[in-house]
Order: structure tokens, then C-alpha cells, then sequence
């Protein structure tokens, strides 16, 4: 008898780690970018991090630990990620602690307040008024030098839903050769159904609405990295 919860998650984190290998979403240049921008941000100084849909944090550990964050939390809705990510956290000089939580509920818990929220692939799954939400939770749990650092997949302005479904399935189905086609065609599956992204002038005027300032920092095709800080005044 076997555990299905379980083997799904470990089939399609197979797929996401030959994808993450291939480097077809872009992860290395993304990395770089991120710890360039946390680097700039909190140089050697200690810094507190919320990080939302961790995953099992094997891309994003090796590059924080660099880093050296004085405080970490994880949340991640998946058990099973969650078992992966305490073993890949390790390498962080101060503990890992980890909470199975969604994500708009975990921004919006307690009162704590953090210098950097992170999310990776994430926001793209909620809808347009739960991204709004996101924003005014978010924008609440960051302390004063805080900053909220997002990569996600973005639409470009002119694209709408649909077509962006379109688009991505066709360069997917047509460039990512190292999956096999039951790989890509579950892919493109899982994108169609759960994937409802935002173009960046959207995210940033509901950013703005909870208070925040947008500003792009790279873009790789459809995937996006963006940085949020309280407005001043």
C-alpha cells in the first residue's frame, strides 16, 4: 500500500528538481540576483527572514547561509517539503524554524515582525484579491528596514491570463527537452489549472495600496524578481 500524498509530491519534486538542474526557470540567474539584493540590503549585519512556500529550500539554502540571517522561518504547506527543507537548512548558521502553513495565513499570524519576507513561486496561485491581501499582511510584518523580496512568474502588460497559458506551454513543450513528454505535458497540466499570475503594474499598484513601493530588479522571460519597501511618510 503506498503513501499517494507522499508519492506525488516526491514525482513532481522530481520533475521540479530536473527543471531547477536545467536551469529552464531561470533559478541560477534568479539566485544570484536575490543575494546580491539581500547582500546589499544587510551586508554582514544579522537579519531576521519569513520565508513563504519554502519548499524543501535546497535552491535558497546554500545561497543564505552565505548570507547569515540571525533568524529564519519557513512555512510550506507540505509536510513532506517541510522534512526536506530541516535537512537542507542545516547549513544556516542560526536555527531553521518551520511551520506547515499556507501562506496568506502565515503572513497574516501574530505580530512578529521580520527584515525580509521572501517568496519564491508562490503569490502566482492565489487570486487577484488574495494578492492584494497579501500585500496589506505583508507590508504589516516587516519592520522598519524591512524589505519584501518576490520572485514569481509575471504577465507581460499587454497578456492576458489565457494567453499567457498559451505562451509559457508552447515554449515549455517546445524548448524544456531534458523532461520527458509525460514530464512536460504535467507540467503544462499543473500550470493551466493552478497558475494565475499577475502582470508587475498590477502587483505593484496593490502594493502601493498596502503602503509599499514595487521596483523591478530582473527579469528572465515571464520570471520576475521584485522588491517591496514600506513608503516613506
Amino acid at each position: 500500500m503506498t503513501n499517494q500524498p507522499t508519492d506525488a509530491f516526491f514525482a513532481a519534486w522530481r520533475t521540479y528538481r530536473k527543471i531547477v538542474d536545467t536551469n529552464y526557470m531561470f533559478h541560477r540567474e534568479i539566485g544570484e540576483r536575490v543575494e546580491e539584493t539581500l547582500r546589499a540590503a544587510f551586508g554582514d549585519e544579522g537579519f531576521s527572514i519569513l520565508d513563504l512556500g519554502c519548499g524543501d529550500a535546497s535552491v535558497f539554502a546554500p545561497r543564505l547561509a552565505r548570507l547569515r540571517p540571525n533568524r529564519y522561518v519557513g512555512v510550506d504547506l507540505s509536510e513532506t517539503a517541510l522534512g526536506l527543507a530541516a535537512e537542507n537548512l542545516k547549513v544556516l548558521a542560526c536555527p531553521a524554524e518551520l511551520r506547515r502553513e499556507d501562506l496568506l495565513a502565515a503572513v497574516g499570524a501574530g505580530e512578529e515582525r521580520f527584515d525580509v519576507i521572501h517568496t519564491s513561486f508562490a503569490v502566482h496561485h492565489l487570486v487577484t484579491e488574495q494578492k492584494a491581501e497579501f500585500f496589506r499582511r505583508a507590508a504589516a510584518r516587516l519592520s522598519a528596514r524591512g524589505l519584501l523580496l518576490m520572485t514569481d512568474v509575471m504577465r507581460e502588460e499587454d497578456e492576458t491570463l489565457p494567453l499567457y497559458h498559451a505562451h509559457y506551454v508552447e515554449w515549455l513543450r517546445r524548448d524544456w527537452s531534458e523532461l520527458t513528454l509525460e514530464e512536460r505535458e504535467t507540467t503544462c497540466a499543473h500550470l493551466v489549472e493552478n497558475d494565475m499570475p499577475e502582470s508587475f503594474s498590477v502587483l505593484q499598484a496593490q502594493a502601493r495600496a498596502a503602503g509599499l513601493e514595487a521596483a523591478p530588479i530582473a527579469a528572465f522571460r515571464w520570471h520576475k524578481v521584485a522588491r517591496f519597501t514600506p513608503r516613506a511618510g
